[in-house]
């Protein structure tokens, strides 16, 4: 297995794989950024989408909670775990690492430390889960996205995600929805990203329901093309069933 999000775009498009799986976005805590910004600079089309609920452990080969005094993780992990590592293991170190699998990985090393992952994670590294089901919210649920080079037929249940980058004038953000609201089509989520590409510039995540090739879509689509300064179409994919 790969280490972590950017190892995965960066497989996908050598074609070391067909397809690569990463999260993008969280029910506890929100988006998850560097997938945003990965997809922002890479060629790579969303394909597909898959909900998680999501169940953390304390994986650690000490024997003992009270012996761990290091906690590896990453960062939406830790966060998702707040409340019990706050009552469970109060000032404890935590690590916030690049991936749960590189968690475990370390914390087999390194002795009076432990990890936060799933239990696949513990079953490849064969480290035993001392806590189970360890996260604050017990229907936390990641969203997850299929990354390809191909695009998708459409299935009739659709979503379609873009990029949006709007001209900087007063009432843009507005001008860019109206396509939308005009022809009734829902819009599930609008993210903002800075666009590195100078102070206080922004892109635009935005997840809009239906299909590219569908009618209305397109007609928004180009629409929002001559009020913006840059659309890019992400992917068409099915939506998700949890």
């Amino acid at each position: 297995p790969v280490r972590n999000i950017e190892d995965i775009f960066r497989t996908v498009e050598s074609g070391q794989a067909q397809f690569g799986v990463v999260p993008i976005e969280n029910s506890t805590e929100g988006v998850i950024a560097h997938t945003l910004d990965l997809l922002t600079h890479s060629s790579l089309l969303i394909c597909g989408e898959v909900e998680l609920r999501i169940q953390h452990n304390l994986i650690s080969n000490e024997k003992k909670i009270s012996d761990i005094k290091k906690i590896f993780s990453h960062q939406q992990s830790l966060a998702q775990c707040r409340r019990w590592l706050e009552l469970n293991l109060p000032g404890v170190e935590q690590y916030a690492v690049s991936s749960n699998a590189e968690a475990v990985r370390l914390s087999k090393q390194e002795p009076g430390s432990a990890a936060i992952a799933g239990r696949m994670a513990a079953d490849i590294y064969q480290v035993p889960i001392l806590a189970a089901n360890i996260e604050d919210e017990p229907e936390n649920t990641t969203r997850f996205i299929v990354i390809g080079k191909n695009a998708v037929s459409p299935s009739g249940k659709d979503r379609t995600s873009l990029l949006v980058a709007t001209n900087n004038k007063a009432g843009a953000l507005q001008r860019m929805l109206k396509p939308l609201a005009d022809r009734g089509i829902g819009m599930s989520k609008i993210e903002s990203r800075p666009s590195r590409r100078g102070v206080w510039e922004y892109v635009f995540f935005i997840d809009i329901e239906g299909h590219q090739e569908d009618k209305l879509v397109a007609e928004a689509l180009k629409a929002i093309e001559q009020e913006t300064a840059m659309v890019r179409i992400l992917g068409s994919y099915p939506r998700a069933v949890l």
